[in-house]
């Protein structure tokens, strides 16, 4: 009955939309939005000190690498603070680890997991590009597997042909928060957001829309 219990507390997000999450601290790759309406992402939650964790990175590299032309972005966060840790273990992994890995420096990515229920780790969510989570689960679980599958094959090829060669980039904005306080209304932040595809519903204020804006829009291009 509590694995019954727990399996359905773990699931229980899937089909939901995901946070918006930032306040990352990017060790290999980045910046990516969090959610990301051009790509499908595998946020994969780590350790260094986790044995289990480290088994799961080659399967993870290798994930990456076979989906790379579906627009599949695997991204590896973790909640230690030693950052020069952290830097020392990715970069002693090589090619072994080749995928984005973050540190959740603003403790953003833990409100994904504690709405999952969930308390250990490795622990793996997929997020499809409209921002609905599809899977909440261990990555070596087959139905992982199979359910990034499934979202790889229904999303298509990377750009290059058909319709995703046919996305506008929007521009960068490289205001900083006081500029965007200063010129914009709270309307105007809020299109520039939803234009991107970035969720705003944890943003109360005007200035909640400016700081997302600052934080997001001004080193990833987005595209319509």
């Amino acid at each position: 009955a509590y694995l019954s219990r727990s399996y359905a507390q773990l699931t229980m997000v899937v089909g939901t939309q995901c946070p918006a999450i930032g306040g990352l601290t990017w060790v290999k790759g980045g910046p990516v939005p969090i959610p990301n309406p051009n790509s499908i992402l595998v946020l994969e939650f780590w350790a260094t000190w986790c044995p289990p964790c480290r088994q799961t990175i080659p399967h993870l590299t290798d994930i990456q690498r076979k989906y790379s032309d579906k627009n599949v972005q695997i991204i590896g966060i973790t909640s230690e603070d030693n950052a020069q840790k952290v830097k020392e273990f990715v970069a002693s992994m090589g090619s072994k680890m080749e995928y984005t890995v973050a540190m959740d420096t603003s403790q953003e990515a833990q409100r994904l997991m504690n709405a999952a229920g969930a308390h250990g780790i490795p622990h793996a969510f997929i997020v499809d590009r409209s921002g609905t989570i599809r899977f909440s689960g261990h990555p070596a679980d087959p139905s992982f597997s199979s359910a990034l599958r499934d979202q790889a094959e229904a999303t298509g090829p990377a750009s290059g042909s058909g319709a995703a060669a046919e996305k506008v980039a929007l521009p960068l904005i490289t205001e900083s928060y006081e500029e965007l306080m200063a010129n914009h209304s709270a309307k105007e932040l809020k299109a520039m957001l939803t234009e991107r595809g970035i969720d705003t519903r944890d943003c109360l204020e005007k200035g909640d829309f400016a700081r997302k804006v600052a934080d997001t829009c001004s080193k990833v291009t987005y595209y319509k």
